[in-house]
């Protein structure tokens, strides 16, 4: 029994708690305020890829596939010996012809 009417005097507490609240005043463009504060920081975040539009993408596209075919054509002008005699002469692995006093 004493918890019921503890437990009714708390809910009697809280209906007139209720009755004590009052409108909220807020300033007429708090709403305005509010949304553009939250579309800046999208707006913000889209910005960093913004230059790099379609037009850009395309010429960048066009441009490698350009130099794709260019380096695959010199590719194929130059054969493998020509590649390696290249390049054992700029390391230095070429067999010298000079004769050597042992031999």
């Amino acid at each position: 029994m004493k918890s019921n009417i503890k437990i009714n005097k708390k809910v009697q507490d809280t209906f007139d708690s209720i009755e004590s609240i009052q409108d909220v005043k807020a300033s007429p463009f708090f709403k305005d305020k509010t949304l553009d504060c939250l579309f800046v920081k999208q707006e913000e975040t889209q910005k960093y890829w913004s230059w790099f539009t379609p037009q850009l993408q395309l010429v960048t596209l066009t441009f490698v596939i350009v130099l794709n075919a260019f380096a695959f054509t010199k590719l194929k002008e130059t054969t493998y010996n020509e590649n390696i005699n290249q390049f054992a002469e700029t390391y230095g692995l070429t067999p010298t012809t000079e004769t050597s006093l042992f031999n």
